[in-house]
């Protein structure tokens, strides 16, 4: 019922297998669903290593990373993987799509995932004039045509709140499709 996802920088640790131990531990549980690498840093490759390791040995489910952004860097990161990143945490909203990178990266399996908006675009893009036209025409608010966009466009959407209207409101995208244009 709760999918885990957290985040290790790849600086400042001397033991990147005992820095995951020490995540599991700390959330209490036995194993993390994905493991992101947070940034790109001096030790992504040895961080990258241990992930691998972890996946193998069961402690990890899935292995990502976040902030790499074009095709050079993720050339870099994965240059000597066994194992793909299944997810790039990276920022993607109507402002920046960065399709180009998307498609790219498609042909490993992996995925752009961002939570819902960008930083500090929330506001800007749900109530952008364009978006706003489309939800009227589609009985829909904002959030709900952008959160469809991205699922439509490949995207794994990550919208959060605490107000369960929203949270309902996020969820009913599954009856309208947007059109190309």
């Amino acid at each position: 019922d709760v999918f885990i996802t957290t985040k290790i920088v790849p600086y400042g640790f001397n033991d990147y297998d005992a820095a995951i131990d020490e995540c599991i531990e700390a959330l209490g549980l036995d194993y993390i669903d994905l493991l992101l690498i947070h940034q790109q840093g001096t030790d992504e490759k040895e961080l990258y290593a241990a992930i691998e390791r972890a996946v193998e040995n069961g402690k990890v489910r899935s292995l990502g990373i976040s902030n790499y952004y074009t095709q050079e860097d993720f050339e870099r990161i994965t240059e000597n993987a066994t194992i793909m990143p299944a997810v790039i945490q990276n920022e993607n909203h109507i402002f920046y799509q960065n399709t180009e990178f998307q498609n790219y990266v498609k042909q490993f399996g992996t995925i752009i995932e961002y939570p819902f908006g960008g930083r500090g675009h929330t506001s800007d893009s749900m109530n952008n004039e364009t978006i706003l036209a489309i939800a009227e025409a589609h009985g829909k608010t904002g959030a709900q045509v952008i959160l469809r966009w991205q699922l439509q466009a490949g995207y794994i959407a990550i919208p959060s709140s605490s107000n369960p209207d929203h949270i309902a409101e996020n969820y009913d995208i599954f009856d309208f499709e947007l059109s190309s244009e």
